[in-house]
């Protein structure tokens, strides 16, 4: 038997809920509308390991490897963030305490941008 057919072992009846999202998770959702029930299923399962809490059944090796897998797809959609943890380490591996902002004389480059542009525009003319 398959991970996806254990997830759905004897759970026959479904039932219809309403739930408020932003637009911008509805369009990252909505090309995984047929798969939902399970996607959410997983996700849940997700959040009660990372919790600690475990209000649902506990996972067996195949559903756990196939919820990792929803979850790598549904984060390289950007339909989920990356983890705090990841976060986290990314900004301590950037900080650099040695930097100082150089501190620079004279016009502010968006200003020297601007007159090259009029510069350019009065000479095609």
């Amino acid at each position: 038997m398959d991970a996806e057919n254990q997830i759905h072992e004897g759970k026959n009846q479904m039932e219809t809920i309403q739930i408020t999202v932003s637009t911008q998770l509805a369009r990252k959702l909505r090309p995984y509308t047929q798969d939902l029930p399970r996607v959410l299923e997983w996700g849940l399962r997700y959040a009660e390991e990372k919790s600690g809490t475990n209000l649902s059944a506990a996972n067996t090796p195949e559903e756990s490897a196939m919820q990792k897998l929803t979850i790598a797809a549904l984060r390289q959609a950007g339909a989920v963030g990356p983890e705090p943890e990841a976060i986290a380490a990314y900004l301590a591996l950037n900080e650099d305490p040695a930097w100082v902002p150089i501190i620079a004389v004279g016009k502010p480059a968006s200003e020297i941008v601007m007159e090259d542009r009029e510069s350019y525009r009065t000479t095609q003319q």
